[in-house]
């Protein structure tokens, strides 16, 4: 057995996890080692038991359910139906009774909890902006945990930074899509922040913004079962993110484009 619900209790604690919070967990819980004893599901269920015994009732898990891979295509996406494409045990927790998945079908995220319905109910058509589940989740002063991956190679709240701070490099772009609504199958609009097709940016993994980051707040860096687990609070992330952006537009890249389609 790699790991028991009271060693992960230890180990959410250390990142940070209180009573009545807001947890946004992600991650490739594959990394934190595995066993022949027990089996995937059994280890999910130990996540869940340890988060919840500290969160308590008034708590609130949320993970990212993406189906971007049915993107300009004909599929349609059904919320209830169309699987996570972002691991097992997203998947698991989609799955479960109870659980609300924001409806975007290319980049949906579910939630469990007291805040499940406010997070992931009633939102826009964005993936990022104004209610979405990350705007919502950045008022009740949610956490983010990643899981086995260092947090810089996985943060997609960073996506929320750039579209509210206007950076020049991506444009909302509308995807007219077949989705199950009410029954029946429709056609609607939806929305996601894209970069210019030919603009030539070179990304460089979050490395700035994440030591601007730890400059002036903490990242907990925690060991759990043979892997390692990383949070940090998302609105001290936004907040930094947003400042670093306002003195540097491009500072999610390397350097600065040279080809930009967006100037005048």
């Amino acid at each position: 057995m790699p790991y028991s619900v009271n060693d992960l209790v230890t180990s959410y604690q250390a990142c940070g996890v209180k009573a009545g919070q807001v947890v946004y967990l992600t991650g490739n819980f594959g990394r934190l080692g595995v066993s022949l004893d027990v089996s995937k599901v059994e280890l999910f269920e130990r996540h869940l038991q340890a988060l919840w015994q500290i969160l308590g009732e008034q708590g609130t898990i949320v993970v990212p359910t993406h189906s971007a891979s049915i993107c300009n295509t004909d599929q349609i996406f059904d919320l209830a139906l169309t699987k996570s494409e972002m691991g097992p045990f997203s998947e698991y927790v989609r799955l479960l009774e109870g659980s609300v998945r924001s409806f975007h079908p290319f980049f949906s995220r579910t939630a469990i909890g007291a805040k499940a319905e406010y997070i992931c109910g009633h939102n826009s058509r964005h993936s990022y902006g104004g209610h979405t589940p990350f705007s919502r989740m950045l008022e009740l002063d949610a956490l983010f945990i990643s899981v086995g991956i260092e947090p810089r190679q996985i943060v997609s709240l960073v996506h929320q930074c750039e579209l509210e701070m206007g950076v020049p490099y991506r444009y909302n772009k509308e995807f007219m899509h077949q989705v199950i609504r009410d029954g029946r199958v429709t056609v609607e609009p939806f929305y996601h922040l894209v970069t210019y097709l030919d603009c030539d940016i070179v990304r460089d993994k979050n490395i700035k913004i994440f030591e601007h980051f730890k400059q002036q707040h903490k990242l907990h860096q925690v060991s759990m079962g043979k892997g390692t687990c990383w949070a940090f609070n998302m609105k001290s992330f936004y907040q930094s993110t947003t400042e670093l952006m306002s003195q540097d537009i491009y500072s999610w890249l390397q350097t600065p484009p040279t080809k930009r389609p967006y100037q005048n």
